[in-house]
């Protein structure tokens, strides 16, 4: 029982207090610190990815530009003579003359070409016929005995009407000192008649990634430009190039577009990925964390040893402040548990004199447990005889109001006619009177209840001559349950007086029970003359007020029926229980019972 004690609690709580705090900022700042660091990690990542991508694109441009404009190009700066013009020409003519002419006059193209971008090894012209012409730098040129027609970059470049083809990164057989590169070509149409002219390549070095090399952190990170196949075309440490990436990140790649960036952290290393605008590449970005952690060991050492020292200082303070605290009320404790009668009214201080507050503990607890229990017993008593008076006279109102009409058409009838009807009136006013008088309890079987609603539609279909067709509905479930008894007449009395009374022609009444989960759910319908929407609204302000009692056996001026069997329901079952109206004009009126299934 020691691990249980106000002292063990107490030194339990200052320690939770003191050190789970300490744990949780220790924790917390390293957790921030670490995530502020992946943060600025990511971003500079990102944001090297970003502008590796954007430097990529613009060469990818001026690569598609160059391919696109050539065919429009003068080839002759006194007479206008395109690129275009010159293919033609080349297309018609197997003489070496000629052909050396127009190798001449394209040279000044190729060679602006050739100087205005570091990264052209080489410019080549394709003819359908299988005649090439070169442009190269660094003395590479094509092998004189090579014919591109049934190549597969050529034919790939040929399929794509018109686009530009991006070949694979290696070494190129056909070119004289070839170096490994990367090949871009593009199909070359007539502008005018759409003419196959031939196919215009461009050969360019490794340099044309470059911008990849902009590396803030080169010996945390690595970076790699993939084809849309995962397979590496190059990367700044210049090991991985032609592998594969993981299975995961190629199948990534199909989730990543230019304008948004592919980011994971597996087995400590953090991986960005961004697509090259129009191109099957990506630039991804390897980032080891392990190492990244290891540059900022000494912080969490120290967020370490900073933990440590708190926490043993507060562990001592918790158990001085604890044993402080508590050894007074340890001592309360031990003189309350030797009162053997009742803990909360006899309460007794031993040491009546002790005036700090351990002693206002004593005799104020005292009193004030003596105060609720004479309280309680009050309120619990005054609120039952409360009740008890005002279920009584809301029955009182209900019965003296139904003798009474009762009463007046039994006086009525007899008035005109003679007839065995008021042998069946009587009965039914005899049965209904002793049924509402019954006092053994308030409580009933749903099936004398509809009993008693039956005893007073015989007199009422009596009355009215069969103008009120009566129907009951309720389930046989239901009529074994039990419920308040004096719920159904009175709303079938309402519908009477206010529905059908005034409704000519006949009307019809009916009651349906059924079960629904945990309760009973009655439903009293009419075809009567209904009620208008504020009438409706009226009648529902009314049932959500709280019942209100001048005095036991008087009442308010309000409806007798359906507000006070509203208001039985609310005081007997609680508010969750009760009334509901729905009503139209010359539709009728439908009041839902809920009570629960007892």
């Amino acid at each position: 029982m020691i691990l249980f004690n106000i002292k063990t609690k107490l030194f339990l709580v200052l320690v939770l207090v003191s050190i789970v705090p300490i744990i949780v900022v220790s924790v917390s700042s390293y957790r921030s610190y670490t995530k502020l660091v992946n943060e600025q990690t990511s971003l500079v990542t990102s944001t090297t990815i970003g502008n590796s991508v954007k430097s990529m694109e613009v060469i990818l441009q001026n690569i598609d530009r160059i391919s696109v404009t050539l065919l429009q190009q003068s080839s002759n700066a006194t007479a206008y003579s395109t690129v275009s013009d010159e293919l033609m020409k080349l297309n018609t003519t197997n003489d070496q003359y000629e052909i050396f002419m127009i190798r001449s006059k394209l040279k000044l193209i190729f060679e602006n070409i050739l100087l205005g971008t570091n990264y052209i090894n080489g410019l080549y012209l394709f003819t359908p016929d299988g005649k090439w012409i070169s442009y190269g730098s660094s003395g590479t040129d094509l092998r004189l005995d090579y014919i591109a027609l049934h190549d597969q970059w050529y034919l790939d470049t040929i399929q794509r009407k018109g686009d530009l083809y991006v070949g694979e990164v290696g070494v190129k057989p056909y070119i004289i000192n070839a170096k490994r590169s990367i090949g871009f070509s593009r199909a070359l149409y007539d502008p005018n008649n759409h003419e196959f002219l031939g196919v215009f390549m461009l050969d360019c070095s490794m340099s044309i990634f470059d911008g990849l090399k902009r590396n803030p952190a080169p010996s945390l990170s690595n970076l790699y430009l993939a084809d849309d196949q995962g397979k590496i075309l190059y990367s700044t440490d210049g090991q991985q190039v032609g592998q594969s990436l993981a299975p995961n990140l190629t199948s990534a790649m199909e989730h990543v577009n230019s304008l948004s960036q592919y980011k994971v952290i597996q087995d400590k290393i953090m991986t960005v990925m961004q697509k090259v605008p129009g191109h099957p590449w990506s630039v991804v970005a390897n980032i080891s964390l392990e190492r990244l952690y290891e540059q900022y060991n000494i912080s969490q050492k120290l967020l370490l040893y900073i933990a440590v020292s708190c926490a043993v200082i507060f562990l001592f303070l918790s158990f001085f402040l604890s044993n402080l605290i508590t050894k007074p009320i340890i001592e309360l404790t031990k003189m309350m548990r030797k009162t053997k009668s009742h803990p909360f009214v006899k309460i007794k201080p031993k040491r009546s004199k002790q005036v700090d507050e351990i002693g206002i503990l004593y005799h104020e607890f005292d009193k004030m447990m003596k105060q609720i229990d004479t309280h309680i017993r009050e309120s619990y008593q005054n609120k039952i005889l409360t009740m008890d008076s005002q279920m009584k006279a809301l029955e009182a109102q209900i019965n003296s109001h139904f003798l009474y009409n009762t009463l007046e058409s039994i006086n009525s009838i007899a008035e005109i006619e003679e007839v065995e009807s008021i042998v069946v009136m009587t009965k039914s006013l005899g049965d209904m009177f002793r049924y509402s008088i019954k006092t053994d309890s308030e409580r009933v079987r749903v099936n004398e209840e509809l009993q008693h609603v039956e005893n007073y539609m015989a007199i009422q279909q009596i009355r009215y001559d069969d103008k009120i067709t009566f129907k009951l509905l309720v389930d046989p479930e239901v009529r074994s349950r039990h419920m308040l008894k004096l719920l159904l007449q009175p709303l079938v009395e309402n519908a009477i007086y206010h529905g059908l009374e005034n409704k000519r022609g006949k009307g019809s009444i009916s009651i349906t029970g059924k079960l629904q989960e945990d309760r009973i759910i009655f439903k009293v319908c009419d075809d009567g003359a209904g009620m208008s929407r504020e009438q409706v609204l009226e009648l529902q302000q009314l049932l959500s007020q709280p019942p209100e009692f001048i005095a036991v056996g008087q009442r308010l001026k309000q409806s007798i029926g359906i507000k006070n069997v509203h208001s039985r329901i609310v005081l007997y079952y609680g508010d969750g229980y009760g009334l509901s109206i729905n009503s139209e004009m010359h539709q009728g009126t439908r009041i839902t019972v809920e009570i629960p299934s007892l």
